[in-house]
C-alpha cells in the first residue's frame, strides 16, 4: 500500500530526528525537573518548548503516513530504560531499533496466526504490549 504522495510526509522527521538528537543531553537534563536543570544553567522551559514542538510533529507525521498504534510508544522506551538506563542520547538508537523489531514481530505474528488471513498490526501490538505492560505493572508492584 505503499502509494506515492502517501509517505513523503515521513522526510520531514529526517531532520527533527537530528535536532532531537543533538538536544538528548538537554531533554535529560530536563527530565530530571525544573530546579536540577536551571542549577546546571539550562533554560528548563525552553528546552521543554523544544522538545514538545519537536515529538509532536514527529509524530503528527508518523501517524498521518502510518496511523495509530497502540501501546508502542509506552512499552518499547520503558523496556529499554529498565536494561539501558535513562540517558536518551545512548537509548535513542537502542530504542529506534527495539521498537522496529517489536513491529516486524507482531507484523510477521500477525501474518502466520491465521494464515491465509491477516491480523492488523495495531490489533497484535495492542494484545502483546497490554500484556507487556500488565507484567511490567505487576514486576514494579513486586519490588514495592
Amino acid at each position: 500500500m505503499v502509494l506515492k504522495g502517501r509517505y513523503e510526509l515521513l522526510y520531514v522527521t529526517v531532520p527533527l530526528l537530528v535536532i532531537a538528537y543533538l538536544y538528548a543531553n538537554q531533554f535529560t537534563v530536563a527530565g530530571m525537573g525544573e530546579t536540577f536543570s536551571r542549577n546546571l544553567g539550562l533554560s528548563y522551559k525552553a528546552i521543554m518548548r523544544l522538545g514538545l514542538v519537536i515529538v509532536a510533529f514527529i509524530t503528527a507525521a508518523v501517524v498521518l503516513t502510518v496511523g495509530m498504534i497502540p501501546f508502542l510508544g509506552l512499552i518499547v522506551p520503558n523496556i529499554v530504560s529498565i536494561y539501558r538506563g535513562d540517558n536518551i542520547k545512548k537509548t535513542l538508537f537502542d530504542t529506534a531499533i527495539f521498537g522496529a523489531t517489536f513491529l516486524l514481530f507482531c507484523d510477521v505474528l500477525g501474518r502466520v496466526i491465521i494464515y491465509p488471513y491477516e491480523v492488523s498490526i495495531s490489533l497484535m501490538v495492542g494484545i502483546i504490549g497490554s500484556a507487556i505492560f500488565i507484567y511490567l505493572l505487576m514486576r514494579r508492584k513486586a519490588y514495592a
